[in-house]
């Protein structure tokens, strides 16, 4: 009988043993934090999340995108920068002034008279002061400062195959010259017009000559006339 006791109280103890680290086992799992609490304790581990910002803080941070009302191609009244000023729009990723500006983008020439161009450009993403136009051509090189507002220049005494540039000027130097800010000057219908001119001559010098002939011819009958009547007159 006692040795029959003693195994029985060692399997006692044992069994006691386990079942309290089963119990503090479930006890620290059921407070460990989890990344993805579930059931009715997610409330309990929420705390970590945050609020999220005030509409007054939003607004200030993330302004709804508002862009200005300008074209890059056509003349404006106000600078993009005077427009942002005073509404508070927003600018197309303009460059600041101390940064050489992009090339400006040279649109098309207009040949205006016979050695007169119309230069027109758009201008670039970049903080402006003013324009610089280049004519360079066999016998003339010469430029002119624009103001920023201003989209096209008239240059004067344009020869055929001249080069025009347009460059953009601010604090930080002078934009490049490439091939979308410079072009080639190449009258357009110059034969048509050469022909025209000489169309028009000839019809003035053939209606003169017609007129000499008609009168000639005038002269002519009226001679014949008075010849005849004098002959008439001498028979009698």
């Amino acid at each position: 009988m006692l040795g029959f006791g003693r195994p029985f109280i060692l399997l006692l103890i044992i069994n006691f043993l386990d079942l309290s680290f089963v119990s503090s086992s479930s006890s620290q799992n059921a407070t460990r934090p989890r990344g993805h609490p579930s059931g009715e304790n997610y409330d309990q581990y929420e705390d970590f999340t945050t609020e999220p910002p005030s509409s007054s803080s939003t607004n200030s941070e993330y302004p709804d995108l508002n862009p200005c009302d300008y074209d890059m191609c056509v003349e404006q009244q106000h600078t993009c920068q005077e427009l942002r000023d005073a509404t508070g729009c927003l600018c197309p990723g303009l460059s600041n002034i101390f940064t050489r500006p992009s090339p400006p983008r040279l649109s098309y020439l207009t040949q205006k008279g016979s050695k007169e161009v119309l230069v027109h450009w758009c201008a670039p993403t970049s903080f402006v002061t003013h324009y610089i136009v280049w004519v360079s051509g066999k016998s003339v090189n010469k430029n002119i400062h624009v103001e920023e507002r201003k989209r096209d220049a008239v240059m004067e005494d344009v020869e055929a195959g001249a080069r025009i540039c347009v460059q953009a000027v601010n604090k930080g130097g002078v934009s490049a010259d490439d091939d979308q800010s410079c072009d080639t000057f190449e009258p357009q219908n110059t034969d048509t017009g050469l022909a025209l001119k000489l169309g028009i001559i000839g019809g003035v010098a053939g209606l003169i000559l017609l007129l000499i002939l008609a009168l000639l011819l005038w002269r002519h009958k009226s001679r014949q006339k008075s010849s005849a009547r004098t002959k008439t007159e001498g028979v009698l």
